[in-house]
């Protein structure tokens, strides 16, 4: 390949590693345009959320092993659902459940005891929304549906957890929750 003379000069000089910016654009008759250098773009900067006033902030932190509740607590809270739910033909229990699901995270035997469910790895009380999924749908449904199928066994495992060191039953497990007595 035939290169004249300046363009092999040009090539020549020009160091690949050096970057310019792309050239101002000239009006005809002025002469090229002249070359300006590149210039870094300054670092970012990190990115910190602002807080929206009214909405509180949580710490991130995994609820201690020793907080949470035993399979002593949960089963007496089991126990007193259960009498209230037959002293109330269930009606009065769902009514009340769906109350202390919002305001207190517990079911009414467990608010009754001083129990709430919090989530494991944040420690914030559930929600109504994620206390109605833990509570009715991964444990009334899911539960339910999976004890029919095997013959109970999944009820007995779920019993069993319990008493494990996380001290979570299968719902918790499905949930990420855990059972903690209630501070506050």
């Amino acid at each position: 390949m035939d290169m004249d003379k300046t363009s092999a000069e040009a090539t020549a000089e020009t160091p690949a590693a050096v970057t310019t910016a792309p050239a101002p654009t000239q009006a005809a008759g002025f002469g090229p345009a002249p070359v300006v250098p590149a210039v870094p773009a300054p670092p970012a900067a990190p990115v910190v959320p602002a807080q929206v006033p009214g909405y509180p902030v949580y710490v991130t932190q995994a609820v201690p092993k020793e907080l949470r509740v035993g399979a002593g607590a949960r089963f007496g809270a089991y126990l007193l659902n259960l009498l209230l739910a037959v002293v109330t033909l269930g009606i009065g229990w769902l009514a009340w459940a769906m109350v202390t699901w919002s305001t207190d995270s517990a079911n009414p035997g467990q608010k009754l005891l001083g129990l709430s469910i919090v989530k494991k790895d944040t420690g914030v009380r559930l929600t109504w929304g994620e206390m109605f999924v833990r509570n009715f749908l991964l444990g009334g449904m899911v539960l339910g549906f999976l004890s029919t199928i095997t013959l109970s066994i999944v009820a007995w495992i779920n019993l069993f957890k319990i008493f494990g060191s996380e001290k979570q039953n299968l719902v918790d497990s499905m949930a990420g929750s855990v059972v903690v007595k209630r501070t506050a």
